[in-house]
């Protein structure tokens, strides 16, 4: 599971839903949660925002899409039969990535490149940082 700390600045909420903008860095990230927040106590509040392995896409260009798109250098490549780990390095957070070793070896990248990464905005989960440590 990949866990990168975020900053809430922005909540639109529906009937049972809520689009959530968040600062991770200085990137703009937005989370589509089946839940409904209020504005006014959770603005400006640091979360932890949480994704598998499985959902990170890996593009060698630019990714056009309306999903959360930033860029990271390949840190590590761990090439197995069927899956192929890689280990991003996101400013000074690590993201560990799943990827089919047929479409890794398509992208023809190898370590300290540089790689766009997507996750979509409803594979993101919302962790709440607390005084605990946790």
């Amino acid at each position: 599971m990949n866990i990168l700390p975020a900053t809430i600045i922005a909540i639109v909420s529906s009937e049972h839903l809520s689009c959530v903008e968040v600062h991770v860095g200085l990137d703009l990230f937005h989370l589509l949660l089946v839940e409904v927040f209020d504005e006014k106590l959770h603005l400006q509040k640091n979360v932890r925002l949480a994704f598998k392995e499985t959902e990170v896409i890996l593009s060698k260009g630019v990714i056009n899409s309306s999903a959360n798109v930033a860029e990271a250098t390949i840190q590590k490549i761990e090439k197995g039969v069927v899956l192929t780990q890689v280990t991003l390095l996101y400013g000074t957070m690590e993201i560990k990535t799943l990827i089919a070793t047929p479409a890794f070896e398509a992208l023809h990248v190898s370590q300290n490149d540089t790689i766009s990464w997507m996750i979509q905005p409803s594979e993101i989960s919302l962790l709440w940082s607390t005084n605990y440590g946790i």
